[in-house]
């Protein structure tokens, strides 16, 4: 992809951005969150764009982006929905033992669970 479609990309997207927060009325949390998005995605697309993603094995984004992702997710629950502090003590932990069993699945470290797979590892 040339410069010019990267820049113009870049200006449409952050056009958009601006329109969404400064016209659609939502609370402010939602517009955090959305920012957050948008900006990731546009961070790995530049990547993906530039090449640099392209040096990696694709399983190995593959892995490192679902990981994102549910860390994000996570941090989202944390962050903004209400709930008692020992309650989301045991979502994160029960989140973190399934994400390192996942893991551990994924690199044929444990064979005992059903394989579960993210790109070809």
């Amino acid at each position: 992809m040339d410069l010019i479609s990267l820049v113009v990309v870049l200006i449409v997207v952050g056009l958009l951005l601006w329109l969404v927060n400064n016209y659609i009325p939502m609370e402010g949390r939602i517009k955090q969150i959305l920012n957050i998005v948008v900006i990731i995605a546009v961070i790995l697309w530049l990547l993906n764009a530039v090449g640099v993603l392209g040096i990696f094995p694709r399983a190995l984004v593959s892995v490192v982006v679902a990981l994102v992702v549910v860390g994000l997710l996570l941090w989202l629950v944390n962050s903004y929905i209400p709930m008692e502090g020992r309650i989301k003590q045991i979502l994160n932990i029960v989140v973190i033992i399934a994400v390192i069993l996942w893991l551990l699945s994924a690199f044929g470290l444990l064979s005992g669970l059903p394989r579960i797979s993210v790109g070809r590892l």
